[in-house]
């Protein structure tokens, strides 16, 4: 089965759009490394990137919570607006984004920009063939699943941000589970020993003279 099915691929929602292509990004770096297609493990320099990646999209994921630093009336917000001395750094909310404070225009819907089938050879679907580490699959089509439930999430209606109970979801079952796996079997430590590197079902890429 495809990894990305089940996801919604037209919605209203920018901080989930810009969620997902964070998710794609950190994607197409990790399926081009050679270190995914050894049956061992990966080494420290990747998993370090791995997990400073799992940071970021934590802080993206904080950042588009609904979290207003304080309940300010639609008059007081008014107010704000018209004061010729307010910068933006004062309206700056370092907790979360503020953009539905407000009430305006219903919000147009956006397709995602990806082909998610397969076809896009910077967006493949993974295999035992493709990614022989099982532990690197396993990340990668975790990373998959949260980007198809990022996609699911009953806020992808709203404007801009999500609720506290869909980012304590997203944080806890695919955040959480991505950095487990590049605590416990990541980086050099958690290396498996592998007398015989080279499988019978890569004998043919092998050199040989009978070719």
């Amino acid at each position: 089965m495809n990894s990305f099915t089940g996801a919604n691929t037209v919605f209203a929602n920018r901080g989930i759009h810009a969620m997902c292509s964070e998710i794609i990004k950190f994607r197409k770096q990790l399926t081009v490394r050679p270190e995914f297609r050894s049956q061992s493990g990966w080494t420290n320099a990747l998993n370090a990137y791995m997990v400073e990646e799992l940071e970021k999209l934590s802080d993206t994921l904080e950042h588009i919570t609904y979290n207003p630093d304080a309940a300010k009336t639609k008059d007081a917000l008014e107010g704000e607006a018209s004061d010729t001395t307010r910068t933006l750094a004062q309206d700056y909310n370092n907790a979360a984004l503020a953009a539905d404070n407000v009430l305006g225009a219903p919000v147009r819907e956006w397709p995602l920009p990806w082909d998610l089938s397969g076809a896009d050879p910077d967006l493949p679907q993974v295999t035992p063939e493709t990614v022989p580490n099982d532990w690197a699959r396993s990340f990668l089509v975790y990373l998959d699943e949260m980007f198809v439930a990022m996609t699911r999430l009953d806020s992808r209606c709203q404007p801009v941000t999500i609720t506290k109970n869909e980012s304590a979801i997203v944080r806890n079952q695919y955040l959480g589970t991505l950095y487990a796996i590049c605590q416990r079997k990541g980086g050099e430590v958690n290396k498996s020993d592998i007398p015989a590197g080279t499988l019978p079902s890569q004998e043919g890429k092998t050199y040989s003279t009978t070719k």
